[in-house]
């Protein structure tokens, strides 16, 4: 099926939701919990009070974010309203913050195929892999402009590889929101009555298969305790593919970010078969719980029917919370390695902030100062303590309150660590297929997983239907020279 086809088809059904919904409250995941913010109001709703109660020579800036849970209650109750109330009532703009679900792409996508600019917001959150996709919105504003022009910004106090994240072809897209990288839970009471060290975890797949074998727990037929609850699939391999040897790329052009993906590299440089053929020795264990659905590996992680479990710091403060109530130890490192010699590290994660231009600039001017005050060590220092995010700006981590912070809670430099040793080409692909990508690698790999086809049988056929679907969107969507 060809994309524009694709959008034509849906886009009545899609735009039905969006004016419906509006900018409803939902529930998604990508924050520490995925339940939405108690009390959430619809756009309309939120802004028609806010025009009430705002003088008359008050402008609003809607944002649109997708954090839920308690990390998005910080967001809208803490963070911008110390904004609102320093620098937006100075520039007599206020951000109205609106949360949405893990839809947020298709909403906006809705509304820009159908440019609707009213409807807009005039800032949104977005995950990297959606960069290419937003250069081309010609709403959105690029951000080198301001960076030229305004002095006060440090872009070299930026952690690099997340700034790199949002950098396509040479342009600055968007700032990062929320930093994140992926790293190693486990259960320290479960490793230790398995005989294991819990002053040890895994560093690499091969030796998580030795501690699975030992984690595993059976009564008759019945699981008790699977070593992980793990099955393949995009988020994992952007950092299991791209940390292999120095780095590596899933795709051409260095995964879309050079240049428009056109076919996939990892069936021809051997990467996917090898993590493939590591992961064997996991599933071989009998301790793999496969089926991975949204929040699935982190709750059963919490629960104790998993003991290990690979995610993000996004999850850090819910999980910490979770071990004390469930009466288990915690221990948290660095993400295993597919194999002993490599080195190219996790790959970034989070999200990203963008500026639409609806046609207002004050409220575009405003929304750089959000940016400004958003990147600055003192607000991010606020929003990781309170949320366990990376965060984006380096300085962080040398202010007082962060000092203190990491003196009681060591665990949360995993992560930042983890990420800053990392070699900055280690990225997530900017396919411009990804919700394809996706389908595609969770649904292959659970067929062999299940011993339905064979390693390389799994990676050809991922190979062919990526590419076929690169095919086809690129057809119907040539690159602008």
């Amino acid at each position: 099926m060809k994309r524009n086809g694709f959008y034509s088809a849906v886009l009545a059904a899609v735009m039905a939701g969006v004016m419906i919904a509006g900018c409803s409250s939902g529930t998604g995941k990508g924050a520490a919990e995925t339940q939405a913010p108690a009390g959430a109001r619809t756009q309309t709703e939120t802004a028609g009070e806010q025009k009430e109660a705002a003088p008359a020579q008050e402008k609003e800036l809607i944002m649109w974010h997708n954090r839920g849970g308690s990390n998005g209650k910080f967001i809208e109750e803490q963070l911008i309203p110390e904004f609102n109330d320093t620098i937006g009532k100075s520039a007599g703009v206020k951000v109205v913050p609106v949360y949405q679900d893990e839809d947020i792409v298709s909403k906006l996508k809705a509304l820009i195929l159908a440019n609707d600019v009213a409807n807009m917001p005039d800032l949104v959150t977005i995950y990297a892999g959606d960069v290419e996709y937003m250069s081309t919105v010609k709403n959105v504003v690029p951000l080198d402009s301001f960076l030229e022009a305004d002095s006060d910004f440090k872009k070299e106090d930026m952690v690099q590889s997340l700034w790199d994240t949002y950098n396509f072809r040479g342009k600055q897209y968007s700032i990062p929101f929320t930093g994140d990288a992926m790293i190693f839970y486990y259960n320290k009471t479960a490793f230790e009555k398995a005989g294991l060290d819990p002053e040890n975890p895994p560093k690499t797949i091969a030796e998580m298969a030795d501690c699975a074998e030992k984690l595993l727990i059976k009564d008759g037929d019945t699981v008790k305790q699977y070593g992980i609850t793990l099955g393949l699939q995009n988020v994992y391999l952007n950092n299991w593919i791209g940390g292999q040897g120095d780095y590596h790329f899933i795709g051409n052009n260095e995964g879309g970010r050079t240049g428009r993906m056109t076919k996939v590299t990892f069936d021809e440089d051997g990467t996917m078969l090898t993590l493939l053929n590591e992961w064997q020795k996991v599933l071989d264990t009998g301790a793999v719980q496969s089926v991975d659905v949204d929040d699935q590996p982190k709750d059963e992680f919490c629960s104790g029917l998993s003991a290990m479990f690979c995610g993000g710091n996004w999850a850090m403060t819910s999980i910490i919370e979770a071990a004390k109530e469930n009466g288990f130890e915690l221990g948290i490192s660095e993400l295993p390695r597919v194999l002993d010699t490599d080195k190219g590290g996790v790959c970034p994660g989070g999200t990203s902030l963008y500026i639409l231009d609806r046609g207002d600039s004050d409220v575009v001017n405003t929304g750089w100062e959000f940016m400004k005050y958003w990147s600055s060590a003192e607000t991010q220092t606020k929003l990781c303590i309170a949320t366990g995010y990376i965060p984006t700006n380096g300085k962080t981590m040398e202010t007082e309150e962060m000092k203190a912070f990491l003196k009681d809670n060591p665990s949360y430099r995993v992560a930042f660590d983890s990420l800053m040793k990392s070699n900055p080409k280690v990225q997530e692909h900017l396919a411009p297929t990804q919700q394809e990508f996706q389908l595609i690698f969770r649904d292959t790999s659970l067929r062999w997983a299940k011993g339905e086809i064979t390693a390389q049988e799994c990676v050809d056929s991922m190979a062919e239907q990526c590419n076929r679907a690169l095919d086809e969107y690129n057809e119907a969507n040539p690159v602008e020279e």
